[in-house]
């Protein structure tokens, strides 16, 4: 009985020692296998940018507002060498360039919002013809006086304008900038958005258009497809005295432009003009007076170019009536599609134009 006893007491003290060693089950064999290692977290994928919700219908370019139904605002700029750098220009959608009396030649600056834009200028008197782009958009003419037919063309045309010379509202909404009187007063007036948009106010003007307007535009982010002849450079020549160039970069997509031997640049920022296409339209110009003022048809149809991408093609343009837009096709009646981005606009004389596509050494 007492070997029974004490065995049972020896057998109780063993199963107590491998209890106090630790809690794994004796009856399991330790592994020889290392634990495994944690999987790495992936990293979580970027979101897909959204796309903004509307689009600027003068550039094509997506936004956050919408625009569609603001009028936009044309504005004439000085372009003569010694009233150079134009100012605000780079913060426009469009630039037409036209040519005005002695060879000369004025921009037209369409903006679709002018509400940040600082210093704008020099400005320029208008004619009938610029008079007759602002109302292709139904836009807010601004100008610092003008001819008597631009006068009449205005009034029978019901277009809104400001004037900086004749306008009451002129010395509160135009000033003139001291550092360029000394080429002549009248290349001195310069303006703001914040005093144009005052001014659009106390005068009564409509900021929006009334109902859906046209601008008859298209754009694609494949327009250079369109064109099949080589243009990374393209020279522009107005008449024998005016000419303007463009240099294509194939890693912006962007056209920087040249005038009188020196980059075209925005004095407010001493940025380069650039520009995702440039159009060039031929029509029918002449010499109306003693003066040397300009007839300048914009109405009816004419052919051209359209320069995207590195590349051109010929093109035609129409405009039925000077209340509406204009309207561009390819060679074989298709609608021009533009790139999206600012565009300069070109318009010649069909008997004057002279354009070139290779760069001279």
């Amino acid at each position: 009985m007492k070997k029974i006893i004490c065995s049972a007491l020896a057998a109780l003290l063993l199963v107590t020692s491998a209890c106090g060693k630790g809690s794994a089950d004796p009856t399991t064999a330790p592994s020889s296998e290392p634990s495994p290692s944690a999987t790495p977290a992936l990293p979580s994928p970027s979101p897909t940018p959204t796309a903004p919700p509307y689009t600027n219908p003068l550039t094509g370019e997506g936004m956050d507002e919408d625009i569609s139904g603001n009028r936009p605002w044309a504005i004439m700029i000085n372009n003569l060498d010694k009233a150079l750098p134009q100012c605000g220009v780079s913060q426009a959608d469009i630039i037409y360039e036209i040519p005005a009396e002695g060879g000369v030649t004025r921009m037209m600056a369409i903006f679709s919002d002018i509400s940040d834009v600082e210093a704008i200028g020099s400005m320029r008197s208008i004619r009938p013809y610029y008079a007759d782009v602002g109302l292709s958009y139904d836009a807010i003419v601004i100008h610092a006086g003008g001819s008597m037919e631009s006068y009449t063309e205005m009034s029978r045309c019901g277009i809104d304008h400001l004037d900086g010379v004749l306008g009451s509202y002129a010395s509160e909404t135009f000033y003139r900038d001291p550092s360029r009187m000394g080429y002549g007063l009248e290349h001195s007036m310069f303006t703001t958005g914040e005093k144009l948009i005052a001014a659009a106010d106390g005068q009564g003007f409509d900021f929006e258009h009334d109902g859906d307007y046209d601008y008859r535009l298209t754009f694609s982010e494949n327009a250079d497809k369109q064109c099949h002849e080589k243009a990374e450079y393209v020279q522009i020549a107005f008449n024998g005295y005016k000419t303007t160039s463009f240099t294509y970069d194939g890693d912006t997509g962007l056209y920087t432009a040249y005038e009188y031997g020196a980059n075209y640049i925005d004095g407010n920022t001493d940025e380069n003009m650039t520009f995702t296409n440039v159009i060039v339209l031929t029509t029918s110009i002449s010499v109306i007076d003693d003066v040397g003022r300009l007839s300048v048809k914009l109405t009816g149809s004419g052919s051209g170019y359209f320069i995207c991408g590195g590349k051109s093609a010929e093109i035609t343009w129409e405009r039925n009536s000077n209340t509406e837009a204009f309207s561009y096709y390819l060679a074989d009646g298709t609608k021009l599609d533009l790139g999206i981005g600012a565009t300069y606009i070109g318009i010649a004389s069909k008997n004057d134009l002279s354009i070139s596509f290779e760069k001279k050494s």
